[in-house]
């Protein structure tokens, strides 16, 4: 993916959400169906989709598939990994509970200039974090 901004809608799924959306919450569907047919493009990352399949029952695994078959993947790569380790080393102490996951998923939405969908804004106390 370009890190360049364009005016389509880029938000990136926290974990929260994806499980909302497969677990079928009304709610959350009319929001992602709003938005999507709105133009905007959906992402998530490793660390989302590990943590997903981390909870699955083995019969979900073709609905886990094809939901995340309609998403965009982006990779983790160095940047984000030294970006993650500075949030958690300035964080991990003032903000109990935050997991090394939110701190990898926090520097991939920063580092692509992604807004954040997540019912954890706790977990994200970083500046300059966009949440819908």
């Amino acid at each position: 993916m370009n890190k360049s901004t364009d005016n389509i809608n880029k938000i990136f799924l926290d974990t929260d959400i994806a499980i909302f959306l497969l677990k079928k919450e009304t709610k959350f569907i009319k929001s992602f169906l709003n938005l999507y047919n709105n133009g905007t493009r959906f992402f998530y990352n490793p660390i989302v989709k590990a943590e997903i399949y981390a909870g699955a029952f083995k019969s979900e695994y073709g609905t886990i598939e094809q939901f995340f078959n309609i998403l965009e993947c982006i990779d983790i790569n160095d940047e984000i990994g030294e970006k993650a380790g500075l949030y958690a080393n300035e964080f991990k102490k003032s903000y109990n509970g935050i997991s090394l996951e939110d701190f990898i998923i926090a520097a991939t939405v920063k580092t692509y200039g992604l807004k954040l969908w997540t019912n954890n804004i706790k977990h994200y106390p970083m500046e300059n974090i966009e949440f819908i």
